[in-house]
């Protein structure tokens, strides 16, 4: 749309990850990794960068940036984009930190008119709580990615892979009961982690205490084309997010579902609304009465005997992903730009 694009953040070991990019990024040095410091730390310096850049439009992505963008895009009169990648509110866990947030969000929220967010429920949520339109625009991948050809075998020929991936394997996300599931499988089955999150070490260690280093694999976070070309050489795709502990999981809709779909392979997961329409919608996959290792282990062996239905989930995993791509998706970002108040 002839916007030139700079991204901002702050510096981690995931360089990576920068190489290809079609556009500029900025990573400030952070002394602090988590916490109320790196918070402080990171808008401090966002806000003397931003100042003295000229920008026509600030885009704040989550609650955790949206204080600094506000002042600054009122300050320079800049249009402001809020990108609200999730229910932010409801994924802290510090009653302290959540109270702080809602503060602001409750502040600032009223007052913004470009809003965007990644699915109908927390659209829904936004819209009554603070009278502002919201545009939904998913997460989702190109569909030319769904069927490209595997290029070389990177797993097991004669094992059924089972794959957790993404940069978010932290708690209340399942991944310690796909662990403990892997006790009750027989060998044919293994389990791969991809990426990375606040309790890999502690999954890494529960791996090796139950003696399932062989049939339990991890891999550092990868660049999304090597990422998919795991994941389309797997067996069923798992989203284990528990939907009672929290509201964020409860209406989550992550990236990993839309990957296992484009990478034709069908999904086992738990009940957040936004999945579970999809997937009753399409017939992709199966979903979880519980959380139940033993439970969860019977499930998939009785997916891997009945061959025909998972070959129509996986057939159905085609018409799912021409709905829900990003050649679609980048329709409405184009008139969400034309339309910025």
């Amino acid at each position: 749309m002839g916007y030139e694009v700079l991204l901002i953040g702050r510096k981690s070991k995931r360089t990576f990850l920068l190489k290809e990019l079609p556009f500029r990024t900025i990573r400030f040095y952070n002394p602090f990794r988590k916490g109320p410091f790196m918070y402080l730390v990171f808008n401090a310096q966002l806000f003397f960068y931003l100042l003295f850049k000229k920008a026509d439009i600030l885009w704040s992505n989550d609650l955790d940036t949206l204080l600094t963008n506000f002042i600054v895009a009122r300050l320079k009169n800049a249009r402001l984009v809020y990108d609200s990648h999730e229910y932010f509110t409801e994924s802290v866990i510090k009653k302290t930190s959540k109270k702080v947030w809602e503060f602001l969000e409750r502040r600032l929220f009223p007052h913004l008119k470009n809003v965007i967010t990644v699915n109908n429920s927390i659209k829904e949520i936004y819209e009554r709580k603070y009278k502002v339109p919201v545009t939904i625009i998913r997460n989702v991948p190109y569909q030319l990615v769904q069927r490209s050809s595997v290029t070389k075998p990177l797993l097991p020929a004669n094992k059924k892979i089972l794959i957790m991936q993404g940069n978010g394997l932290n708690e209340n996300r399942g991944a310690e009961e796909a662990v403990l599931m892997m006790q009750y499988l027989p060998d044919k089955f293994m389990l791969y982690f991809i990426g990375g999150g606040t309790i890999l070490n502690d999954l890494k260690q529960m791996a090796n205490e139950l003696k399932l280093n062989h049939k339990i694999i991890f891999i550092d976070l990868l660049p999304y084309a090597e990422m998919m070309e795991y994941t389309r050489q797997c067996f069923l795709g798992l989203i284990f997010e528990k939907i009672d502990a929290m509201d964020e999981h409860k209406f989550s809709l992550p990236n990993k579902f839309f990957d296992y779909i484009h990478a034709g392979i069908p999904v086992l997961s738990s009940k957040p609304v936004e999945i579970k329409a999809i997937m009753e919608k399409y017939h992709i996959g199966a979903l979880i009465e519980s959380f139940d290792p033993a439970a969860m282990a019977k499930t998939i062996v009785d997916i891997s005997i009945n061959k025909e239905i998972y070959n129509q989930w996986k057939q159905n995993t085609v018409a799912a992903a021409r709905e829900y791509n990003w050649e679609n998706e980048e329709k409405v970002l184009i008139r969400f730009m034309n339309n910025l108040a």
